[in-house]
């Protein structure tokens, strides 16, 4: 853990959809040298399916990310291991999902008590841990003040327990969309 630097965990899943990239005379110049069967698919057809294909993919693993990343944030809230005086720390508490380098989901960083100053730190953290993964799709979910470190090391539950949720929900799901 970086000191001041909050809490955070992050689950990372790259490169899990690959488009091949093969042009039609390449196809049928493989398959003539080697195989005796004629295409009658035209490749725009291959391609326009595989594209689909992509797509819905991305779409259920955007929806899979979200579903953990709500499910850890509302296990993080619900932990009555600290006192939040401020409304701060679980006003920090959230998560944002990012391809590419581009957040294309946010939790709502509710504010707690009087804690808003929280709220804007836990996105602007999320956000700096974000660009680590440039080139990836991230669920990234964060307890933003830069105490949260220093809380749970003293062994009250911040993020941990949602952590460990997000693990065994991350491979179970994962596995049901045939990622692993």
């Amino acid at each position: 853990m970086r000191p001041n630097a909050g809490f955070t965990f992050s689950l990372l899943v790259t490169e899990p959809i690959r488009k091949v990239n093969a042009t039609e005379s390449e196809f049928e110049k493989n398959n003539s040298e080697t195989m005796p069967i004629t295409q009658l698919t035209p490749m725009s057809e291959i391609e326009r399916y595989t594209d689909e294909h992509i797509e819905r993919l991305k779409t259920a693993l955007l929806r899979t990310l979200m579903y953990i990343g709500e499910t850890c944030l509302n296990k993080a809230r619900s932990t009555d291991s600290y006192k939040d005086q401020t409304g701060n720390l679980r006003s920090s508490l959230g998560y944002i999902i990012t391809a590419n380098g581009r957040v294309i989901k946010s939790s709502d960083f509710a504010v707690v008590k009087s804690g808003s100053q929280g709220a804007k730190d836990g996105l602007a953290y999320a956000k700096k841990v974000a660009r680590e993964f440039p080139q990836s799709m991230c669920l990234i979910v964060v307890a933003g003040m830069n105490y949260a470190a220093y809380v749970s090391a003293k062994g009250l539950d911040v993020l941990d327990s949602s952590e460990l949720l997000a693990d065994s929900l991350t491979e179970k799901l994962l596995k049901q969309l045939g990622f692993n």
